[in-house]
C-alpha cells in the first residue's frame, strides 16, 4: 500500500515546519519526506491533504504505569486490571502515541501481545516493576508485611541489601524487561520518606546497575533531590525520570555524560492544584512544581537530552487521551513549542534506543505518523486531546482516521 500525506509537516528533528510538504510510505517504510515540489507522487498511491491540520511523527511516552487499577477498580483480580489495561492501551494510541516505555508488571504480556498483533496499542518497552527499598517511595501499604506486597503489587518491588537488589534485577530480566527502574530518592506521595531522602546504598545501586549493563540494559532512577541523582550517576545509572530539584552542577555532569531527563511535567503541576489535599502533601507539590519548573530551564540552558514523560496512568487525573498535556506542561515551563515536539518524537527515541527507524519523518524510518487538527507550534495545545488528533498511523498501518 502507498500512501501520500500531503501539507504542513514538522519532522521532529527541524526547528520550523515545511508547510507544503510531502511525506510518501511504502508499506511499513517512509521513502520520502520533504517538500512537495521536490518529488513525484508515486502512482497508485492514496493522497490524503490533510488541510489545515499538520503531520508529526508519532508521539513517543517514555514514562508510563500500564497498572489498569483504575479502570479495573479497587477489588480487581491481578487478571481484571491486565485485561483493563490491554483495553486501555488503544486509548494511548488514539491520543496519537505509537511507542512507550512501561513501569509495571503487565507490560510484559502487552508488549509480547502488541507484537504479535493480538493486541491494538503502541508498541511497547518494559521494564517491569519498579525497585524500592523498604520505607522507599513505593512502599505504600505499610500495613502489609514485605512479602505480601512484593507477591501481589503490580507496580512495585522492595528489596535490600545487594542480594536482594541483585535478585529483584534479574527477575524483571526474566520477564523480559529492557531497562529497570529504580527509586533513588523519596518522592510526593509516599508515606514512609521524604522527598530529600537518598534511597539505595551505593553498593545496592551498583548490583542492580551492574546486573543491567551486563545485559545491554540500562538503570533510570525516580530522583525528586540533587543528593539523590548524585549518588545515582557516581554509581551507574544512567537516565533520570522527574528530575525535580536538580543542581546545575548535576545537569552539567548530565550533559557531559549523556544522561537524559524525562520530565513529567504535566502530573507535577497539575498535583498541586488539586485541591483538598492533605497538608503535608500539599506542601511536598507546591515545593515540587516550582523546582521542577526551575530544573527545566536549567537543564536546557546546559544541553541535557530531554524527553517526554508522563506518569499518567489513566487515573481521573492522568487519562490516557489527554497524554498529549504534557506536551503543553512542558511550554508552560519555559520550553518552545518546537522543543517540546522534539522531546515527544525524536529525543524520546533516542532514549528508547529506537532512534533509527522511529521519532522522525525521514526516508528510512518506520512509518510511525500523526495528522493533529491544526498547528501546534501556534497553539500546543492542539496535540493535547486524542479528539484533535485526526490520523494515527503505526508501522505503516492506518490505526485511526477520523480526517
Amino acid at each position: 500500500m502507498i500512501y501520500v500525506f500531503k501539507g504542513r509537516m514538522i519532522d521532529g528533528v527541524s526547528d520550523s515546519a515545511i508547510e507544503n510538504a510531502m511525506v510518501v510510505v511504502v508499506d511499513e517504510e517512509i521513502v520520502y519526506a520533504g517538500p512537495f515540489s521536490a518529488s513525484e507522487v508515486p502512482e497508485g498511491a492514496e493522497v490524503v491533504d490533510i488541510g489545515q491540520g499538520t503531520i508529526m511523527p508519532g508521539f513517543i511516552d517514555c514514562h508510563t504505569h500500564l497498572v489498569g487499577r483504575h479502570t479495573a477498580g479497587s477489588y480487581a483480580r491481578d487478571d481484571d486490571t491486565l485485561l483493563s489495561a490491554a483495553h486501555e492501551i488503544g486509548i494511548l494510541l488514539d491520543a496519537g502515541f505509537t511507542s512507550l516505555r512501561d513501569m509495571s508488571v503487565n507490560g510484559f504480556d502487552m508488549a509480547r501481545a502488541v507484537d504479535r498483533g493480538y493486541l491494538r496499542g503502541p508498541r511497547i518497552m518494559p521494564g517491569g516493576r519498579v525497585l524500592s527499598p523498604t520505607a522507599g517511595h513505593v512502599d505504600v501499604e505499610l500495613n502489609q508485611s514485605k512479602d505480601y506486597y512484593n507477591k501481589t503489587d503490580r507496580l512495585s518491588r522492595l528489596c535490600d541489601g545487594v542480594d536482594d537488589c541483585l535478585l529483584a534485577a534479574r527477575e524483571q530480566f526474566r520477564h523480559g524487561a529492557k531497562f529497570i527502574k529504580i527509586c533513588a530518592t523519596g518522592g510526593v506521595s509516599s508515606p514512609a520518606d521524604n522527598l530529600e531522602d537518598v534511597q539505595f546504598s551505593p553498593e545496592e545501586m551498583r548490583a542492580i546497575s551492574g546486573e543491567a549493563a551486563r545485559r545491554g540494559a540500562y538503570v533510570t532512577a525516580h530522583i525528586f533531590h540533587d543528593a539523590g541523582a548524585r549518588q545515582a550517576i557516581e554509581n551507574g545509572i544512567t537516565c533520570v525520570e522527574h528530575g525535580v530539584a536538580l543542581e546545575r552542577e548535576t545537569l552539567k555532569l548530565m550533559a557531559t555524560k549523556n544522561i537524559p531527563l524525562v520530565t513529567t511535567l504535566s502530573v507535577c503541576l497539575g498535583v498541586a492544584k488539586i485541591p483538598g489535599l492533605p497538608p503535608d502533601i500539599a506542601v511536598k507539590t507546591k515545593k515540587c512544581a516550582e523546582d521542577n519548573i526551575r530544573t527545566i530551564k536549567m537543564a536546557l540552558e546546559e544541553g541535557v537530552l530531554i524527553a517526554l514523560g508522563t506518569d499518567f496512568s489513566n487515573s481521573p487525573n492522568s487519562p490516557y487521551s489527554k497524554n498529549g498535556k504534557e506536551f503543553e506542561a512542558m511550554v508552560r515551563a519555559g520550553m518552545s513549542a518546537i522543543e517540546s515536539i522534539k522531546a515527544g518524537t525524536s529525543n524520546a527515541a533516542k532514549l528508547l534506543s529506537f532512534g533509527e527507524r522511529l521519532g522522525v519523518l525521514a526516508k528510512g524510518k518506520l512509518a510511525d505518523i500523526v495528522v493533529v487538527n491544526g498547528n501546534p507550534l501556534e497553539d500546543i495545545n492542539v496535540i493535547c486531546d486524542s479528539e484533535n488528533v485526526h490520523l494515527v498511523m503505526k508501522n505503516g498501518v492506518v490505526e485511526k482516521n477520523i480526517l
